[in-house]
């Protein structure tokens, strides 16, 4: 009997592709493992002992501009189109120190009226007239400011030395010819009695002889010498003490003595000669003028009636 056609023999059946490569997938995978675990056991031995050596970095590159990048600007002459520097204006010395130029008249709004000369300079006073200020007489000493026009640099006897502010240049200013006065000469007040003792200590004066004398407040100042008077142990000024004065002028006139000490005018204390020249200008229009000395460690108190 024959066998059915349909069915063939086991050994006849061919098998799957994939099967003939189960045995190489399994070595594989047995590999895999194995090594897995070498490495699981022999991983702490693997890892570096010490840590790498650290390196500092490069600062990075600084913004800012090289000098040589300024060049073109440094030697540029902002007032001068072509980069030519023009020649100065004062002169120099061989050691290069500038030559100041002598001083020239000025042609500012001001007047000199009078000048105290103080053996410091720095403490000299001048009394300047400012034109523009309603002919307001002020107290400058040097290194002071006039009003936005100059600086005073020297007081001198009869002349202060400013500098314009605008110009740059040394300026004087002097007194008037007719209102300078020299020791030795003859005195300009006239004979009579122009301030009149009526008591002790009181004294009467016209109000033309003050304004006079008000007026003329060069002459004034120049006929006298007068130093601030310290207190003993604290230095405190509190007057001015008349060291010399002129032959019959206005100070002996009003009973001033020599080494009197000016402590104040109608209670109001001298101790600059700023407070001084101030008050002088502001009695022209006072009916009575007392003035406070100490004389011989004595406080008295000249009167004076302006009639």
């Amino acid at each position: 009997m024959q066998p059915f056609k349909g069915f063939k023999k086991s050994s006849q059946i061919s098998r799957p592709f994939v099967e003939r490569w189960y045995g190489l997938l399994l070595v594989l995978f047995a590999g895999f493992i194995i090594a897995d675990l070498l490495i699981m056991a022999y991983r702490d031995l693997m890892l570096p002992t010490q840590s790498a050596p650290f390196r500092l970095k490069p600062p990075p590159p600084s913004p800012s501009l090289a000098r040589e990048a300024f060049q073109s600007i440094i030697k540029r002459n902002l007032f001068s189109a072509n980069d030519q520097i023009p020649p100065d204006l004062v002169g120099k010395t061989d050691d290069g120190q500038k030559i100041e130029q002598a001083p020239i008249p000025t042609t500012l709004p001001l007047n000199l009226v009078g000048t105290l000369v103080h053996s410091n300079p720095e403490k000299s006073i001048a009394a300047i007239e400012v034109k523009s200020k309603s002919n307001q007489v002020l107290s400058f000493s040097p290194g002071r400011e006039i009003e936005n026009l100059a600086t005073v640099e020297t007081i001198e006897r009869g002349k202060v030395i400013i500098r314009n502010i605008n110009s740059g240049r040394l300026e004087f200013m002097e007194l008037k010819q007719n209102t300078k006065v020299s020791f030795g000469t003859a005195p300009k007040e006239s004979a009579n009695n122009e301030v009149k003792k009526v008591a002790p200590n009181n004294f009467e004066i016209s109000r033309a002889d003050l304004n006079k004398y008000t007026s003329d407040l060069s002459s004034v100042l120049m006929k006298a010498r007068a130093v601030p008077a310290r207190r003993p142990g604290s230095g405190e000024i509190y007057g001015w003490r008349l060291l010399e004065m002129e032959a019959d002028s206005i100070y002996s006139r009003l009973g001033l003595q020599v080494m009197d000490v000016i402590t104040g005018v109608n209670g109001n204390p001298v101790t600059s000669p700023q407070q001084a020249m101030e008050m002088y200008q502001a009695l022209k229009s006072s009916p009575n003028v007392k003035i406070q000395v100490e004389r011989g460690g004595k406080n008295e108190t000249l009167n004076y009636d302006i009639k």
